[in-house]
């Protein structure tokens, strides 16, 4: 480090301070540098999909970086754990998941974890406002517990805040060094998710009265914080085709019901909803709950809403 400091300084200008002001110029930059640089000691934090971590990035940046689990275009509904997923979980001192009722995947890896790992369950963070899952595309109602929610819960920015919460509140737990940056990153993050939540109530107003539907059921916390008016869905489960009868009542109740756009995923093939729109008036869009072409990060997560913001609001308003 010292023989560093002549070249910004000045070699002459250096020897010509005091012995004492060189010690506090030096431990002024090291203080930067340990701001700057994750701590040695950081705990190891896996999260699962992307806008979980995200939110979790966000409440680390100055610690560490947590790992992501499921990248590029992989489902919760339908992914297969990795062996470098395996040791990436068997290091891990903390967990973060949505629900056992999403990654169901990660029942079996999570029995052989070492001991010292801890899995939190997003889905029983306080605050949350959960919504129960719909058997059939009606209104929403308040879940009676975590085990009888909609999962994609991360979608209302309100929840998004109570979220970043628990992984505050999780990380320092177990991290209890570093919890006042966990604390303040919270802090800032909640600023910039309330923020976010008014940016997109203005995208998304005025479309109560324009009726869409979508691959399967992950707007409910969208259609209730932002007023939108979804019929119904493609299919009642990711992993189901819905068979050709199916298919053809959906398609007349699109068009009787006036549906003007029709919502793909991009983590599932598009076919079924080229079949639905053919012979209607309804256009294509797209909703990326997870934001899988978006790529990981603390900003992950605002990109990703506003990116279905903007998806939503182009397709309605065409």
């Amino acid at each position: 480090m010292m023989s560093r400091l002549p070249g910004f300084l000045g070699l002459a200008r250096w020897r010509s301070f005091p012995l004492a002001r060189r010690w506090k110029r030096c431990a002024f930059l090291f203080a930067a540098l340990a701001v700057a640089t994750p701590s040695l000691s950081a705990p190891a934090v896996v999260a699962t999909i992307k806008p979980i971590h995200s939110l979790t990035a966000a409440v680390m940046v100055g610690v560490a970086e947590p790992k992501l689990l499921l990248g590029g275009a992989a489902s919760p509904h339908s992914y297969a754990l990795k062996p470098s997923d395996a040791r990436a979980l068997d290091g891990a001192d903390l967990v973060i998941r949505v629900s056992p009722h999403l990654e169901v995947f990660l029942d079996k890896a999570l029995t052989s974890l070492s001991a010292k790992a801890r899995v939190v369950d997003l889905d029983r963070a306080a605050g949350l406002n959960l919504l129960a899952a719909r058997a059939s595309h009606g209104a929403s109602s308040a879940a009676a517990s975590p085990d009888e929610a909609d999962v994609h819960f991360w979608l209302d920015p309100s929840n998004a805040v109570a979220l970043v919460r628990e992984i505050a509140r999780q990380l320092s737990s177990i991290d209890p060094e570093n919890a006042a940056r966990y604390r303040a990153n919270a802090d800032a993050l909640e600023a910039r998710l309330v923020a976010l939540d008014g940016e997109l109530r203005k995208t998304l107003a005025g479309l109560s009265t324009r009726p869409f539907v979508v691959f399967h059921d992950v707007t409910q916390y969208l259609e209730r914080r932002y007023d939108l008016n979804s019929l119904g869905t493609v299919t009642p489960s990711p992993e189901r085709s819905p068979g050709a009868g199916s298919v053809a009542a959906l398609r007349d109740a699109i068009r009787e019901k006036g549906a003007v756009c029709i919502f793909a995923e991009p983590q599932f093939s598009p076919r079924l909803i080229d079949m639905l729109v053919e012979g209607t008036n309804a256009q294509r869009g797209v909703l990326d709950e997870i934001g899988v072409r978006i790529e990981a990060g603390p900003d992950q997560y605002f990109e990703l809403m506003r990116a279905n913001a903007h998806s939503i609001a182009d397709c309605l308003r065409h």
